[in-house]
């Protein structure tokens, strides 16, 4: 099913967070290769410590289990019982780290779904190369699944952690291992090479990417792989016998042209998806504090709510973008 949202004229809610995220410099950064590798040269220079903030150990147990020398955390709210657990991976272009919003995030799942969630501290490229990377994160949603269930387990990621849930997701039924009940796909970067001749049309009224330093990226984080390899870009991968999929974008974010492509292939092989397409909306809206950014976690809160079998059957609207 899909589902438009949006106005042709966004919210002044935003029109002003993506102005502020904009005046970062973010898409300047990403106009040239050196540019990119300059900024994780000046990246790799500070030293991070990466930790969930104190304001969700005031509702919920914070714990950590590693796993292949990755910090993963299990967030559980303390006040409610949770029957759901969900996989978080975050995004920032497999560059940055995990930021503040990802954690409100996290803490607004527990709440409404409730929820327990799991998030993966993954390695940055450099340092983290995609088939060390596909593979650990499949390990850990297996891991969750035992723990709690097909039925009860849901892998979402934003950007660069949407491909990299996907990818993981894929990875699982490759191997014949039990899947998630559910996939929920943020603004989506499934496609590394940069290569759809649509992307062209889009890129100018992108306000945060680039092609260059994305394909430079994308480079870095194959490590030798094919950047087609699906565990680098999942879009070339398999998506019959798929779970379901939640999938948000919008129409101002060059990831559009994949999530369009996705849609219309997971369809085909009769898998159900639930594709709502922001119009004149940015990267990464749903995570907004924003009118439109609201919406769209409703709908996410929804789908983790609901078990995998009553949303099973979702009846085929038209289809995605032109």
């Amino acid at each position: 099913m899909t589902t438009e949202t949006g106005a042709a004229k966004p919210s002044w809610q935003t029109r002003a967070v993506t102005a502020l995220l904009a005046a970062g410099g973010q898409r300047q950064m990403l106009g040239s290769p050196a540019r990119l590798r300059a900024a994780l040269e000046k990246r790799d220079r500070r030293v991070e410590d990466v930790r969930p903030p104190a304001f969700l150990r005031k509702e919920a147990t914070v714990t950590r289990d590693d796993l292949d020398g990755w910090p993963v955390y299990r967030i559980t709210p303390k006040a409610v019982s949770t029957d759901v657990t969900v996989v978080f991976l975050h995004g920032g272009g497999f560059i940055r780290e995990i930021v503040r919003p990802h954690w409100s995030f996290v803490r607004a799942l527990g709440a409404a779904v409730p929820a327990e969630c799991v998030v993966p501290i993954y390695p940055l490229v450099p340092h983290g190369r995609a088939a060390d990377m596909v593979a650990t994160t499949a390990a850990i949603l297996a891991r969750t699944i035992e723990q709690r269930g097909s039925g009860r387990t849901v892998v979402m990621g934003n950007s660069a952690g949407g491909g990299l849930a996907l990818a993981a997701t894929q990875v699982l039924g490759d191997h014949g291992g039990p899947q998630p009940s559910r996939v929920v796909l943020i603004s989506p970067w499934l496609d590394v090479t940069m290569s759809d001749p649509a992307l062209a049309a889009i890129e100018p009224d992108d306000p945060f990417h680039q092609r260059p330093g994305l394909a430079e990226i994308g480079r870095l984080y194959a490590d030798g792989l094919d950047t087609r390899d699906p565990r680098v870009s999942p879009l070339y991968g398999p998506v019959e016998g798929l779970p379901p999929l939640t999938v948000f974008c919008g129409t101002r974010e060059m990831t559009v042209i994949d999530a369009r492509t996705l849609t219309r292939r997971a369809e085909a092989a009769g898998v159900p998806v639930d594709y709502h397409e922001g119009a004149a909306l940015p990267h990464n809206y749903a995570l907004m504090p924003t009118p439109e950014g609201r919406a769209a976690r409703e709908i996410i809160i929804d789908a983790c709510r609901t078990p995998h079998h009553d949303r099973h059957a979702v009846p085929a609207a038209r289809k995605p973008g032109p």
